[in-house]
């Protein structure tokens, strides 16, 4: 429900209203509590939700308060009820009123006690029907062997858990060998059977694993989608697998998220989105991991196009030294290695306007790319020969530019960051070498890209 309703918004933060219809449509279908599926309609964990509570107060210059995470599941499973005060901070982080939230009573259209009185009558019969009478110790035995049994009720064999595992493994190993087309068909096909394993009974453990499976799957659609240039439908992905890894506590899957988000923003030119994304990605990646170290390329190449130079070299240097510990190669959309934080870096360089840095350090990762396996990172390799080749013409050696920015168009894999990559170049050169016959070569080679593609 939240992922249709972020589509709606263009892939944008849900602004209060809709934020609250969507917390209704959750609570109507799941029978959450208010808060909860307020909650849930934000995209929230109990942990970010108990943060932002927060910096709401912060922001509002209320008096310093602190609750933890079993306070916020107590009040969402409406145990115990917070006082005024934290009744006041939950409606302005919430933008709604204590009714709302589901600690006070509307009497608005109250038209007499006999709707209360019936009320209570109904709650009294739903509390005999759950409280069995245990009578000697052999029904209570029994009734705890039947509940045991009841909760190991499963209609998902381990075999099924398996074959997911495996397929998700597949495409994060080979997603480059596929075109972008036909790994979306099979993996959004491979999405759909998991949400319908979902309505089945299962484990709670089973549950949660159809949840992580759920959420690397929607990470995979939301870069195919990236790289056929669909970025909404890449945003609603991304958005969709951060729910399910926030159900799941799944830290690493929830930054993988905010990885394709960031490239997403960034690539359409909204740099202030793709830092909100990276930060909140790499706050929530485990110290050395992969997804760790691509955040931090991601906060290093924002930082530098929002022209933060001291935040983006600072970060630049974490990036380095992170590097040390990377393989030179790494295969698979899920990993981190030498070659990409040399790219990456020779990005920020650009934006930084260190053109010879940029171009050295571009120089370098193309070097160590040639080195790889074949049809290692295509996408990556292409980009940062045009980085090279923005570097170059920078330089005042537009031949070069050309030569590589026609190089990248030649990648084995298309993506549509390729192109808009290969776009900024073109400008850049029409620009600053108006009268180069060699920029018509590039402008070509774009239009014989476009023709193939379509």
């Amino acid at each position: 429900m939240r992922t249709r309703a972020i589509a709606e918004h263009d892939g944008a933060e849900l602004p209060p209203r809709a934020l609250h219809a969507v917390a209704e449509q959750i609570r109507a279908c799941c029978g959450h509590s208010p808060l909860k599926s307020l909650r849930l309609a934000a995209g929230w964990t109990v942990t970010q939700a108990v943060a932002e509570l927060a910096r709401t107060a912060r922001a509002a210059d209320l008096p310093e308060r602190g609750i933890d995470a079993r306070t916020w599941r107590r009040w969402e499973s409406q145990y115990v009820r917070p006082d005024d005060d934290y009744q006041d901070r939950l409606a302005r982080l919430f933008a709604t009123d204590p009714v709302r939230l589901g600690f006070a009573n509307d009497y608005t259209h109250q038209q007499g006690g006999s709707t209360n009185r019936r009320d209570a009558l109904r709650t009294l019969g739903a509390a005999a029907l759950v409280a069995p009478t245990l009578g000697r110790a052999s029904d209570a035995e029994r009734i705890a062997r039947e509940l045991t049994r009841i909760s190991e009720t499963t209609d998902v064999g381990p075999s099924t858990l398996d074959g997911l595992r495996q397929v998700i493994a597949d495409y994060g190993h080979q997603y480059a060998r596929y075109p972008a087309g036909d790994l979306w068909q099979a993996a959004l096909t491979d999405r759909h059977r998991v949400a319908e394993l979902l309505q089945l009974r299962t484990t709670l453990r089973q549950r949660r694993e159809l949840y992580i499976a759920a959420a690397w799957l929607s990470v995979i659609l939301a870069w195919s989608a990236h790289d056929q240039g669909d970025n909404r439908a890449a945003l609603a992905y991304a958005a969709d697998a951060r729910h399910h890894a926030d159900q799941a506590d799944h830290d690493e899957l929830n930054a993988w998220a905010h990885d394709i988000a960031a490239t997403v923003w960034f690539y359409s030119g909204r740099p202030d989105e793709a830092l909100r994304a990276a930060e909140r990605g790499a706050s929530a990646a485990p110290v050395g991991t992969s997804a760790r170290v691509r955040l931090t390329g991601q906060l290093a190449r924002v930082h530098a196009r929002l022209g933060h130079a001291d935040a983006a070299t600072e970060t630049l240097q974490v990036l380095l030294k992170q590097a040390e510990q990377e393989p030179v190669h790494a295969a698979g959309l899920f990993t981190s290695d030498t070659a990409r934080v040399l790219s990456i870096s020779a990005t920020a360089y650009l934006s930084l306007d260190q053109h010879e840095q940029a171009r050295r350090t571009a120089q370098e990762a193309v070097s160590v790319y040639q080195q790889a396996p074949p049809g290692s990172s295509p996408t990556r390799q292409a980009i940062t020969r045009i980085d090279l080749a923005i570097a170059c013409a920078r330089l005042g050696d537009p031949d070069r530019s050309v030569t590589e920015g026609l190089t990248a168009l030649t990648a084995t894999r298309y993506a549509a960051a390729i192109v808009t990559r290969a776009k900024d170049l073109q400008k850049m050169l029409e620009s600053d070498y108006p009268s180069a016959a060699v920029v018509g070569n590039l402008k070509r080679g774009l239009a014989e890209l476009h023709t193939a593609q379509h």
